[in-house]
């Protein structure tokens, strides 16, 4: 069973448009194609709202798929509960050969918003809101044929640049001042960890249920495999310090490869991996891989936009 996922880096407008598409849809359909994956993790899929419409869909990602075997592929998509529809940037998405039995989306299902107050804004200036995730996360349950089914979760985490705060910035890209900027970091650093958080309490309520359960979480994590987030998600018996719980540790499957082969993302010329694929103990993995990647820094004014910046990661499973 070939697993798959990509980061799309924000595919498609606000409008459908198909011919600005055109550069985009001939560098990233080959990609999809060679990936030649039974399921297939998606992330920063953009969503279309139709003239005369108030509900947003996948016209840009339809059409890149046209010509694709997943066009036939089962479909979910991960939508916030507070949202009629897909959001305009950033869905998560799963395309399944196997049919799909089940669809959940977490948003703070098991995490509480944080509670904190920065200090470099007026207590007024801050609601529960700016403490929210920035996605949720798709969990879906998947028939492949087997005695059991795969627990899929689709990750997207936030992004380890500093979250903006109210009255923090004095444009776009400038803050105000190191400790504005120092707090926004620290906001986005806490978003990404409880989201991992809220993620290993979904993954152990599984293991409550089903303790040998088949179970894979793919996508961008925006964390190598030393962060907190990371760590919070694999529970290795060295960090809980208990033999017992080995049995519910996840697995990173591109740590069987060399530490130069990991890249995920090129950033002023240094590769980081940041996309991931992990599974439970009862689903063996046998390889994973990348592709040449464009520095997201040295080239973001260049053709690179019009494939991703980020590298798709593959695992063959075997049962």
């Amino acid at each position: 069973m070939r697993l798959a996922t990509f980061n799309l880096e924000s595919f498609g407008e606000d409008r459908f448009r198909p011919d600005n598409l055109i550069p985009r849809l001939s560098a990233l359909r080959p990609r999809l194609i060679e990936l030649d994956a039974d399921i297939l993790c998606l992330q920063e899929v953009n969503a279309q709202k139709p003239l005369g419409e108030k509900r947003r869909d996948f016209a840009a990602l339809d059409l890149l798929l046209a010509e694709t075997p997943y066009a036939d592929f089962n479909r979910a998509a991960g939508q916030r509960p507070d949202l009629q529809g897909p959001a305009d940037r950033h869905n998560l998405l799963a395309l399944s050969r196997y049919p799909i039995d089940e669809v959940q989306v977490l948003y703070h299902a098991r995490v509480e918003p944080p509670l904190w107050r920065p200090k470099t804004t007026g207590a007024d200036d801050i609601c529960e809101d700016l403490m929210r995730f920035d996605r949720p996360i798709l969990q879906v349950k998947l028939d492949i044929g087997a005695e059991q089914s795969l627990h899929l979760f689709v990750v997207h985490l936030r992004a380890p640049i500093a979250a903006a705060l109210p009255g923090g910035k004095s444009g776009a890209s400038c803050w105000k001042s190191s400790s504005a900027w120092a707090e926004g970091y620290f906001l986005s650093a806490m978003k990404r960890t409880a989201q991992a958080l809220d993620l290993r309490l979904a993954i152990d309520a599984l293991f409550d249920k089903e303790p040998d359960a088949l179970i894979a979480a793919a996508g961008d994590f925006n964390a190598t495999g030393d962060a907190s987030a990371l760590r919070l998600i694999c529970a290795d018996p060295e960090d809980t310090g208990n033999q017992d719980l080995a049995t519910r540790q996840m697995y990173q499957v591109d740590e069987i490869l060399p530490a130069e082969e990991r890249g995920t993302v090129l950033h002023n010329g240094r590769a980081q991996a940041l996309d991931h694929i992990v599974v439970s103990s009862s689903l063996r993995r046998r390889v994973a891989f990348n592709e040449q990647l464009a520095d997201e820094l040295k080239d973001a004014e260049t053709d690179a936009r019009e494939g991703s910046f980020h590298a798709a990661v593959c695992a063959e499973l075997v049962l």
